[in-house]
């Protein structure tokens, strides 16, 4: 989480949240889920960061927790984007049925050819 905030009117770290469709990591993932999705992220680390640049402290505890909510409320799949974020869910010890490593969204290796078949494997993992 870096450049809005990343906290609460209460002053608290926001646990998950709607991406950012104009940015660029959102604008693939939104590409990536195609229409009709509900979007929710969470993060390795608890930690807002000053720019993208910046890394926090991967925190299995704070995955876990995040993912068990978002789950209870009838998650259909789970991206896990970047190997910190593979890490740190391996190590968090939760399971969902349906999960897709991938890269980063801000990864420089894709391409339209893999921005298209990732679509086409989320797609076929919600169908």
């Amino acid at each position: 989480m870096w450049g809005w905030g990343g906290y609460s009117e209460a002053g608290d770290v926001i646990r998950y949240f709607r991406i950012n469709p104009d940015n660029f990591s959102g604008r693939r993932l939104y590409r990536i889920i195609g229409e009709g999705h509900n979007l929710l992220v969470t993060n390795s680390c608890r930690e807002c960061q000053e720019t993208a640049n910046h890394h926090g402290t991967p925190d299995p505890f704070w995955v876990r927790t995040n993912l068990a909510f978002l789950a209870s409320e009838k998650m259909d799949l789970l991206l896990v984007c970047g190997r910190v974020a593979k890490e740190t869910y391996e190590a968090s010890g939760f399971q969902f049925p349906k999960v897709i490593f991938m890269d980063h969204p801000a990864a420089r290796r894709w391409s339209n050819a893999s921005l298209d078949a990732m679509t086409r494997r989320v797609a076929e993992m919600v169908a």
